[in-house]
């Protein structure tokens, strides 16, 4: 399975410290990546996708990752909602139509979290109503962290209905009184489009309603653990480009300290100790998304066919997940402190802007705390306690 082209990677990479620093949101570039078919692959050959697998999937997250992680991330909800409802053995219409406009290049973006819900992932009720009224319904509420969702055409709206119980809808993201709005101002992840999403108003089709029990329950809990891979392999290519970074400004730094054992730093074995590390923390975390990737794909088949064992997957790919979050997330955050101990104080400058990837993984890897995982991890393996099957496990 081909990767995006590398001369697209290259023109990503190569403007993403400007996009940063001055919050220029890579409109143009996501419509290049929506052209390459990179949405698609994903969808299962069955849906007449390119049927790749979770490995070959979170590969291109990396590289991505690696040229700009707000482009990658942008992505990550569009995946999800390819695990939870498009791969899906659903012939619901409004499924089948969207698998339609995913195979033809759209985006999709989610709307599912709210700032008043009392608990993040959970399965309480939803402010965000949907409403029947004749033959329509009307949908209203307001959403944040919609990551994706500005650029997107399409948006996976989780709701409660009359009754409480959660649905899904599927919306064209410019349907009348929606509003995305572009008014996330974390420290990094800057240009996700990460901000409000309004609905007021609208108006909503009986197709573009998964009611409760037209969600296979299983596929959600395997588009949960994907949503927390997704970010880790996006991490992961963050590790990768501190590695190359560093390489880059070791060699081009002209200066050393009048103590050091050698006149040129690229000589220095200090310092090419240092770049040596961080060349092997990029190859250690992309390794481990990979055999994260490979338990998901595992469990994905298990469901496809319908075993008797894919609860007993689904578990093993969570585990895998929460256990690469873990170490990922902790080799990512010395890496990108460690730059600067080979590029020196010249590489704090803003106009380098290398800030950005230590900015990038606190913020990624705040999604769902590393505590929670280990917590989970190790009531696992003392007490035989299965992993939740909600909230990115």
């Amino acid at each position: 399975m081909s990767t995006l082209p590398s001369d697209l990677l290259q023109r990503i990479a190569d403007g993403a410290a400007q996009r940063d620093a001055k919050r220029e949101q890579p409109f143009a570039l996501i419509e290049e990546i929506k052209a390459t078919g990179f949405g698609a692959r994903r969808l299962d050959a069955d849906y007449g996708g390119g049927g790749a697998t979770f490995v070959q999937t979170l590969e291109t997250a990396i590289e991505l990752g690696a040229a700009d992680p707000n482009i990658a991330h942008i992505w990550r909800n569009h995946h999800v909602a390819l695990e939870r409802v498009l791969n899906a053995p659903l012939q619901h219409p409004g499924v089948t139509a969207l698998r339609e406009r995913v195979r033809a290049g759209d985006l999709i973006g989610a709307s599912h979290t709210e700032r008043g819900q009392a608990q993040i992932g959970g399965a309480g009720v939803l402010s965000t109503r949907l409403v029947r009224q004749g033959e329509h319904y009307v949908l209203n509420g307001q959403k944040f962290y919609s990551t994706g969702s500005l650029f997107a055409d399409w948006l996976h709206v989780t709701v409660s209905v009359e009754d409480g119980r959660r649905a899904v809808v599927l919306l064209p993201r410019q349907r009348e009184g929606v509003q995305t709005v572009d008014d996330w101002y974390g420290m990094g992840q800057r240009l996700t489009g990460s901000g409000t999403t309004n609905f007021e108003n609208v108006l909503v089709a009986p197709h573009e309603v998964l009611l409760p029990d037209q969600v296979p329950a299983r596929q959600a809990v395997l588009g949960s653990t994907i949503a927390q891979l997704f970010l880790t392999a996006v991490i992961a290519g963050v590790v990768s480009a501190v590695a190359r970074d560093a390489s880059a400004l070791l060699s081009k730094r002209k200066r050393n300290y009048y103590y050091a054992p050698t006149p040129a730093a690229a000589d220095d074995p200090i310092l090419l100790s240092a770049l040596g590390e961080r060349d092997a923390d990029a190859f250690a975390t992309r390794a481990i998304v990979l055999a994260a990737a490979s338990e998901a794909d595992r469990a994905y088949a298990a469901l496809k066919s319908n075993a008797a064992d894919a609860d007993d997957r689904l578990q093993d790919a969570a585990a895998a997940a929460a256990r690469a979050k873990v170490v990922v997330d902790r080799i990512a955050h010395h890496a990108a402190t460690a730059l600067f101990d080979i590029a020196g104080a010249s590489a704090t400058l803003t106009s380098a802007n290398l800030d950005r990837h230590w900015r990038n993984i606190r913020t990624i890897s705040t999604h769902n705390p590393t505590s929670h995982k280990a917590f989970a991890l190790g009531n696992l393996s003392a007490n035989q306690v299965r992993l939740p099957t909600q909230g990115f496990f």
